[in-house]
């Protein structure tokens, strides 16, 4: 990956296509041919190998952190968000969104809120569907993994007529992927008055089956017309672990979500252009909590225009903008009481507190992006200023210097402000707190000597002022502060043709006061509250990773990595202590053997955990057990 930065795109940084190592930002690109020969089949898997990230396995599924951060990252499908207002916790890093119909994954790591607005917090993913410009005909797979007989299939097809394009996806899986026996299997009772009695909540039973059907396309006439549009079906039940008396009860994320984009471009003249894109995205989350399911609705409509011009000859361009966009939510939970407490409760006559609300917001946004050369060096100075209908207007900036003194040295300086866009309690509270904010200093220096060899070693420095952490059921901590500061160092060495090494550290410090809880500890006979506090949650402070692949026959790839992270902490607010779980060291292999059979089928081996089977992991509310070893095989064919 990174040899190959100089003929790799990304559209991120900038809104236009440019070369990673060359990009104004902490860039990486992740290509198809990368995650398919790592044999990583979602989103998680791809960015485990990321330097900053920590993919971390919780009960639910997939919680991303970078750099010390957790839920910070903003994920992007074809530049269309995916996350949710309602919660930071609703991440499609697993199966809810297939890799099947992926060109590449870009990666940026520190504040862009100038170009992609609110939520571009402490880095950004945009994943990069194909079009029929990539793939003129078709391509099939099939796929088995166990445990859990898990079974899968996706088609793409594709056609490029030359003055126009068209591209088409469908892909499904079914299989079990939690088989953790839950003892608690009935709580809600009538769910109005009154919950079920002790005794009948008890009982044995598994998860069940998870399901996933996706469905995406793209059609483009020219550079000047494009409509892409996804959408995404699922179920995804867990068991969830509490901390008192063994508990475990069951738990599932299932719904719809997708989105309908529209793309123009006008040429104006040979140094300036006009951009148009339009987007609908919804989203329609079902979550059920044992016998009860809680529905909510989103909407987002959004539409942006922008200016490009270039000056003095193509030294100079900037990138303008206005954007508007339009959130409806409809019946977002706010939980008024910390659910597991009740789970032990022997009396009836008390429900869990929740609360449905709808809410609808605004937000205008002005932005502007200039960036300039002068001989070795390209200047970068960006603003942005937001205008929401519900919280205060806040304006984000960055700056930034590259220097290219030889072709094979790149030198980064950049600087970077960026909001987050307010929980749906914080929104729907009393008091309209300030956002979240981030001050991020990078410092890059890169080197290549030759196309066998390449070292990258990246210091950052970030500032959060009125962090707040969010629990599903504690509700939110009080505004807090924290400083973070780490190192990214990286490297690759091809000593031969044949084999090519990687390896990456990231280190991670952090130092600011503890979290505070103010939750509501009784409701009856009165309210009465109490503050509880707790450390900051960074995730592994230390994450390694060397991999490597290995193709001794034009017909045959394998790939390996050895990934370690330090210890973590269980960390929740309702809890007494802080667990600690020792640092892991994990092991995954995949095959790639080619035209098997006939020409262009692809047989296709990925094994995960190999040695490290019986280990733990900072689960929500206690320790769990890590993923155990799993087996896919996945045989594709391209016509």
């Amino acid at each position: 990956m990174f040899v190959g930065e100089n003929i790799e795109v990304l559209s991120i940084a900038s809104r236009r296509q440019e070369s990673a190592s060359q990009a104004p930002a902490v860039a990486q690109v992740i290509t198809r041919r990368d995650f398919q020969e790592m044999g990583a089949g979602t989103l998680g898997q791809s960015l485990e190998i990321a330097p900053g990230f920590y993919m971390a396995k919780k009960d639910g599924g997939t919680k991303p952190y970078l750099r010390g951060i957790p839920d910070s990252v903003l994920f992007l499908y074809d530049t269309v968000p995916t996350g949710s207002d309602v919660t930071k916790f609703l991440h499609p890093l697993d199966n809810e969104l297939s890799l099947a119909s992926v060109k590449r994954i870009e990666i940026i790591r520190g504040p862009g809120s100038v170009l992609w607005g609110p939520d571009a917090f402490a880095g950004i993913v945009n994943v990069v569907p194909m079009t029929g410009k990539d793939l003129d005909g078709v391509e099939t797979g099939i796929l088995y993994k166990g445990p859990g007989d898990q079974g899968g299939f996706y088609l793409n097809a594709g056609h490029d007529a030359g003055l126009w394009d068209a591209f088409f996806s469908v892909s499904g899986r079914k299989g079990d992927e939690d088989d953790t026996s839950c003892n608690i299997v009935k709580f809600w009772g009538d769910g109005k008055k009154a919950v079920s009695p002790f005794e009948a909540r008890l009982g044995d039973e598994k998860p069940g089956k998870s399901r996933y059907l996706e469905a995406s396309g793209r059609f483009s006439f020219g550079k000047s017309l494009s409509v892409s549009g996804l959408l995404s079906d699922y179920r995804r039940p867990y068991a969830m672990s509490g901390d008192k008396e063994d508990l475990v009860w069951r738990e599932s994320r299932e719904g719809m979500f997708g989105f309908i984009k529209v793309e123009a471009k006008k040429e104006l003249d040979q140094s300036s252009a006009l951009r148009f894109t339009g987007s609908y995205m919804w989203l329609n989350p079902e979550y059920d909590i044992i016998d009860r399911t809680f529905d909510q609705k989103e909407r987002t409509a959004y539409g942006e225009i922008i200016y490009d011009r270039s000056f003095f000859s193509g030294q100079g361009l900037l990138t303008g903008g206005m954007s508007y966009r339009k959130k409806h939510v409809d019946d977002a939970p706010i939980w008024k009481s910390y659910f597991p407490d009740y789970l032990t409760q022997e009396s009836t006559s008390f429900l869990p507190l929740v609360i449905e609300e709808d809410y609808k917001t605004g937000l205008w946004s002005l932005f502007g992006q200039y960036t300039h050369k002068f001989g070795d060096f390209d200047l970068l100075f960006g603003l942005r200023q937001d205008n929401h209908d519900e919280y205060r207007d806040h304006l984000s900036y960055n700056a930034g210097l590259v220097w290219s003194p030889h072709s094979n040295w790149v030198l980064k300086a950049l600087y970077g402000t960026a909001y987050r866009t307010p929980f749906a309690k914080q929104l729907l509270g009393d008091d309209v707190a300030e956002l979240e904010k981030i001050k991020t200093l990078n410092v890059e220096i890169s080197w290549r000597p030759s196309e066998h060899a390449g070292f990258r070693v990246c210091g950052f420095s970030s500032k959060l002022n009125n962090h707040i952490m969010e629990d599903p059921y504690a509700g939110l901590s009080l505004p807090n502060k924290q400083s973070i500061k780490g190192v990214e160092i990286e490297g690759s060495f091809y000593p031969v043709k044949e084999l090519e090494l990687s390896a990456n550290l990231t280190l991670i410090n952090n130092s600011g006061p503890d979290e505070t809880y103010h939750y509501l500890k009784y409701i009856f006979p009165r309210p009465e509250y109490e503050d509880l506090i707790f450390p900051y949650d960074t995730g592994p402070r230390r994450i390694f990773n060397i991999f490597g692949t290995w193709r001794p026959f034009k017909r045959l790839s394998v790939f390996s990595r050895l990934g370690y992270s330090s210890k973590t902490r269980v960390i929740y607010p309702r809890g007494y202590k802080v667990v600690s779980i020792p640092g892991v060291w994990l092991i995954d292999m995949s095959a790639t053997v080619k035209d098997v059979i006939v020409p262009g089928m692809e047989l296709v081996f990925s094994a995960r955990n190999l040695t490290n089977r019986h280990y733990e992991t900072a689960g929500t509310y206690s320790a769990i057990h890590g993923a155990p070893f799993s087996l896919e095989i996945m045989l594709r064919k391209k016509w």
